[in-house]
């Protein structure tokens, strides 16, 4: 539910910083700023997207808070649809509460996460997938991430559901039309409309196939790092991210819960995963450290199986490589700055020819470029989205476009089985509903709730 009133934010993000801006949105924005700010020229006609010159002064007049630029976007051609004021003042953060105490004594009330994008949405400014990519523009760890969300934005995803839903539309209304006129509606002509319906099962299909790709542009990929005590799983992670992020000893079991962090290799985000060395446990926290190894290997992206090839190969190692060997892997042996212990062929054997064995010293950083370019590889994360790309971006997304196809199927299979058009026809209406939920058409307030909220404030 859109509510009626006037709320401001801070646009920006906390902190110090050149420029700090305020936004408001709502009937009362001109006039809540009118109030506050006292133009530098006596003449401030307040025409609309025009920057003005001035100061902010306290509700009282007596004190002036900051000298701004302003600018007033007269609804409903501004981002929410509603009239809009920015403030863009000098960044400090005492200053921007100040004023924002100042809009709130005023009327306006403190804007809740997302509820500017919320307000854009609910007044048709954006639909709900262009909305979400806003947030997942500002959250863009790559470029490459931040390329596809501004496509998103542009309305490219919106365009290829709205050319789907049209087909989908285009086969419902033979089919409620022989519903309600059956004499004159044989049931032969449905078969004319399968070509539609093909298209749109084709349609829906190649979005899906984007999903795998997408997720790797957004989210990166999750790595999990594994292998036996003190063969250097931890020193890999302060190696690759160039951070001394875990610690790193001769003691067996001194990583015992998981060390998470991130590194950018060739434009994809990869979420590392340091964890607890694979071995009997000692004490019942060593063994729920293990317990979340395994849990994390089932949701991994890629094992990166670490061994050490200083010293004799070991059971230990034998039975981390086959418990993942059905798996997508890497395998990094580790201490090639020392003299060899065993031979590549002793593990070679053991995995499929296409997963990579790299010799690496996490120590002297020998081999991690190409440990890097092995990780990727075999996760196929060779994305380069353009402008013009269209892509599936989110699970929800995926979600939706897995049910519509799923109604496609069941309507071409009543179709084929020359079931009542009745069936065809809910089918059809349930697909174009699923469809519907990825823009925002058909959903519900609690939906609605969840994705706004994991917006910024000023968003």
């Amino acid at each position: 539910m859109l509510r009626q009133d006037t709320i401001a934010a801070i646009a920006t993000p906390f902190g110090p910083g050149g420029i700090g801006i305020i936004r408001i949105s709502g009937p009362q924005a001109q006039e809540i700023a009118r109030r506050i700010f006292k133009p530098s020229k006596k003449k401030c006609l307040w025409e609309s997207h025009v920057l003005y010159h001035g100061d902010i002064v306290s509700a009282d007049g007596k004190t002036v808070l900051d000298e701004v630029l302003i600018s007033f976007m007269r609804g409903p051609n501004s981002f929410t649809g509603e009239d809009v004021i920015e403030i863009n003042g000098h960044g400090s953060p005492v200053i921007m509460q100040k004023i924002l105490s100042e809009l709130i004594y005023l009327g306006c009330r403190l804007a809740e996460p997302g509820e500017f994008s919320r307000r854009a949405f609910f007044n048709n400014r954006l639909d709900l997938s262009q909305a979400e990519a806003l947030a997942a523009m500002v959250a863009a760890p790559t470029p490459h991430a931040f390329v596809l969300g501004l496509a998103q934005l542009k309305g490219n995803l919106s365009a290829e559901i709205e050319k789907a839903r049209g087909l989908l539309i285009e086969a419902l209304a033979v089919f409620e039309a022989s519903i309600d006129f059956v004499e004159d509606a044989p049931a032969e002509e449905s078969l004319f409309l399968t070509p539609q319906i093909d298209e749109a099962k084709k349609s829906i299909e190649k979005l899906l196939s984007t999903y795998h790709e997408a997720k790797i542009i957004t989210q990166g990929l999750n790595v999990v790092i594994t292998g036996k005590p003190n063969v250097g799983k931890s020193s890999l992670l302060n190696a690759l991210t160039g951070k001394k992020k875990a610690i790193v000893t001769d003691m067996p079991g001194t990583t015992r819960d998981l060390i998470v962090d991130e590194v950018v290799v060739h434009g994809t985000v990869l979420n590392l995963v340091d964890t607890a060395g694979i071995r009997q446990p000692k004490d019942a926290i060593e063994e729920e450290g293990i317990s979340l190894v395994w849990e994390n290997l089932a949701n991994a992206d890629l094992a990166l199986i670490v061994l050490d090839g200083s010293i004799p190969l070991s059971p230990e190692d034998e039975e981390v490589i086959s418990k993942n060997k059905n798996v997508n892997i890497v395998i990094a042996i580790n201490k090639s700055d020392l003299p060899a212990s065993w031979d590549i062929k002793k593990i070679a054997h053991m995995i499929e020819p296409e997963k990579k064995i790299i010799k690496i010293s996490a120590k002297f950083g020998a081999g991690l470029e190409e440990l890097k370019k092995a990780i990727i590889d075999s996760c196929g994360a060779h994305p380069r989205p353009d402008t013009g790309s269209v892509m599936i971006t989110n699970l929800r997304h995926k979600q939706s476009l897995e049910k519509a196809r799923k109604n496609i199927v069941a309507a071409k299979e009543a179709i084929a089985r020359g079931e009542s058009p009745e069936i065809t026809a809910f089918e059809l209406r349930e697909a174009i509903d699923n469809l519907d939920e990825i823009t925002g058409k058909k959903i519900n307030d609690e939906v609605l709730d969840k994705i706004f909220s994991s917006f910024c404030i000023g968003k």
